[in-house]
């Protein structure tokens, strides 16, 4: 299930099967497929506007949240609901004992529901919403980034680096790191330079720990295709 800001109608359909992959996003586009098959660790794609990271970013929590989140079919609720036991059935079953041949009920994999947790926000609505909850004396949107499956944030450098935000990243990155939770980056900063002097050093040492860092090329998809 992904929560947190909404994804919106510009970028909903966007999927890993309708990415013009190129040589210069190549790199960019074959992390975020691994990250949405394995898990076993994030990504922090750095490139300027236009060139597609936010649709590598929604396709790769739509693949992941594909991947592991399940409900039980409908045929087998179905069969379930058709074949309900009489009452004496039960009553009889519970008394009867087990002998060691006999197979113990047991649920298969298909009939488990399974729901992966993911937090999707854009850095300008994460601060808003976290200053909106402690000013409600609250920390559920901070609590929620941090202890999700697989969290992802886009557009990381264009919110207004207040001591604030940075103490809240600050708690929500390192969480995460010494957890080993997955996490999801795009960022316009396209040095690490520039990062430091934003965000300091361990900020950049907890992704370097934990995501593949990839660049991503090529020309402004946005300036190409114009409005609409």
């Amino acid at each position: 299930m992904i929560q947190g800001a909404p994804i919106g109608k510009r970028f909903e359909h966007c999927t890993f099967d309708n990415f013009d992959v190129t040589d210069e996003n190549r790199d960019a586009y074959e992390a975020c497929k691994r990250v949405a098959e394995t898990g076993e660790t994030g990504v922090l794609i750095r490139g300027k506007h236009g060139l597609g990271k936010t649709h590598l970013l929604v396709a790769l929590m739509k693949e992941y949240d594909r991947r592991r989140s399940a409900s039980p079919t409908d045929r087998q609720q179905e069969a379930s609901a058709m074949a309900v036991p009489s009452a004496s059935e039960i009553i009889q079953t519970a008394d009867r004992t087990f002998d060691e041949d006999d197979e113990i009920p047991a649920l298969s994999p298909d009939e488990v529901e399974r729901e992966a947790r993911i937090e999707y926000w854009p850095l300008l609505d994460l601060t808003s919403e976290l200053r909106s909850d402690i000013a409600h004396g609250s920390q559920e949107t901070s609590r929620r980034c941090r202890e999700c499956d697989l969290l992802v944030l886009d557009d990381f450098g264009a919110e207004r680096a207040t001591d604030f935000v940075l103490e809240e990243l600050a708690r929500i990155v390192d969480w995460r790191y010494r957890m080993m939770k997955l996490t999801a980056v795009a960022t316009n900063l396209l040095s690490f330079k520039e990062t430091i002097a934003k965000y300091g050093s361990r900020a950049i040492s907890r992704w370097m720990g934990s995501c593949t860092v990839v660049h991503i090329g090529g020309e402004d998809r946005r300036a190409a295709m114009g409005p609409g």
